[in-house]
């Protein structure tokens, strides 16, 4: 008798699944993604039905970090994906999808006659490699969590792969190259004594080198360069636009590549729909692989770069100090890490400890604007000032009318003017519940509609305190 979903797993994965199209090509999504089917979802534990043994394999290999990553998004919660076989199915046909697995291409391995190996800093300087990008230091969050599974998944070249080519589109500054590049340090790592060949190149770079093979009519080094590789690196390739010759150049390399088993992984700025100015021949190559994309960090990860960064660099980086930067620095990781140069700058040339008022300085010069958001310590410790009472009582379990009062007031101002969500603000105060948070909210904004004169005459003055002026409220 055939399994039937339980109504939660079916709610849940309908939401994973629309949450995940988005994110791959229409081919991949039907032939791997929309074939699996939910069971049940029991202590956390979200099972799926697939056709075949191989389905199952595949899909736990390239799929399962990706799919967990979204179900965490959805639920709130970490949820477990679990594939199993229903019946001996076999996978079901299908149409343009080619399985690579990359054999090196015939140079010689990486040893020289000397009889000793060659570096890996040399191999990633030959393939043009920045060794300092890793998937070990990328901070994975649930902006990037898809697309660094892919781009793990496509760096084993000992598996088939249905994800190639492998496109990552996102905006500047959102860790394109850095995956990119963890690729191929990946590789060489891995597969340093095998022979393997790897080229990382910027779509400039790859045109400046035709332009020049033209010029000095060495068309074989050129060809030798691109093609005779295992995998080849593109990043940036939306500046292929309008470049014609440089377009048919690539458009050759691809082929050459592709028809050979070997692995093509491309970064652009936007997704493929909107590259505008390309060969449609191009375009539909792009498109015939795994196409995923890399949004602007969460609050959490932009936390977490900054954390991992200072204990980088060996830099005591207060939790406060922290927490504004992550607040105020949101567009890109690129803008984060500049930011937390200038404060290291700041700090050692100045001789001087990081400091709020240092880190509000460092956000203005990058900004352009006055901080907008107090970071959570401020906000406590205004209240706390406000009320007369100690900041550890604030965070404290007494449940003294007064201090609860006070306590319920620092929340529902955090949960208005700091990013966090319910659980990380109930945490600062002695790890409470959300639910406690939505109480503290809930209860505050109607004794503010209903005009309660002690709790408006508090926020008015608490606001004027954090230099915010009134908190602008938009209609639900």
């Amino acid at each position: 008798m055939a399994s039937v979903a339980t109504p939660p797993a079916a709610e849940l994965w309908s939401s994973i699944m629309s949450a995940v199209a988005p994110s791959v090509s229409e081919t991949t999504f039907s032939s791997w993604i929309e074939t699996l089917k939910p069971e049940k979802l029991e202590d956390r534990v979200l099972t799926l039905l697939a056709p075949s043994k191989f389905h199952r394999e595949f899909v736990e290999e390239h799929f399962v970090p990706g799919l967990e990553a979204v179900a965490l998004e959805n639920t709130g919660e970490p949820v477990r994906v679990r594939i199993r076989v229903q019946g001996a199915g076999e996978i079901p046909r299908q149409r343009n999808l080619k399985f690579t697995t990359t054999a090196p291409a015939k140079h010689p391995e990486n040893v020289p006659a000397n009889g000793h190996s060659v570096s890996a800093a040399e191999l990633a300087a030959e393939a043009n490699l920045n060794p300092r990008y890793r998937f070990e230091n990328f901070i994975e969050g649930d902006c990037n969590s898809f697309a660094r599974a892919a781009c793990l998944a496509i760096s084993d070249l000992s598996r088939p792969t249905l994800w190639n080519p492998l496109l990552i589109y996102g905006g500047t500054g959102l860790g394109k190259t850095h995956l990119l590049q963890s690729i191929g340090n990946r590789v060489l790592s891995v597969r340093r004594y095998d022979g393997i060949r790897v080229r990382y190149v910027s779509s400039e770079r790859f045109t400046q080198d035709f332009i020049q093979s033209v010029r000095t009519q060495q068309g074989s080094d050129f060809t030798d360069k691109y093609r005779n590789v295992d995998l080849l690196l593109v990043d940036d390739i939306q500046f292929f636009a309008t470049k014609e010759r440089t377009q048919t150049e690539f458009f050759h390399a691809f082929n050459a590549l592709h028809q050979s088993g070997r692995r093509i992984v491309m970064t652009s700025d936007r997704p493929v729909h909107e590259l505008a100015g390309f060969d449609e021949r191009l375009i539909s190559r792009f498109d015939s692989g795994l196409v995923t994309n890399v949004n602007p960090p969460t609050y959490e990860t932009r936390l977490a770069i900054l954390q991992d960064r200072a204990k980088f660099e060996n830099f005591p980086l207060p939790l406060d100090v922290a927490d504004l930067l992550s607040t105020h620095i949101t567009s890109n990781v690129r803008e984060l890490e500049g930011a937390f140069a200038a404060l290291v700058a700041h700090c050692q040339f100045g001789r001087v400890p990081a400091t709020l008022e240092l880190a509000q300085r460092v956000i203005q010069e990058k900004t352009g604007k006055r901080t907008g958001r107090p970071p959570v310590e401020l906000i406590q410790q205004t209240v706390a000032d406000y009320f007369r009472i100690s900041q550890d009582a604030l965070r404290g379990k007494t449940r003294k009318k007064e201090i609860a009062y006070a306590r319920m007031i620092a929340m529902y101002l955090m949960t208005e003017l700091t990013e966090h969500s319910l659980k990380t603000i109930g945490g600062f105060f002695g790890g409470r519940d959300h639910s406690t948070v939505i109480h503290a909210r809930d209860t505050i904004t109607e004794l503010r509609k209903t005009d309660e004169v002690q709790t408006v005459a508090a926020l008015n003055d608490l606001e004027r305190r954090l230099s915010l002026g009134p908190i602008v409220r938009t209609s639900m």
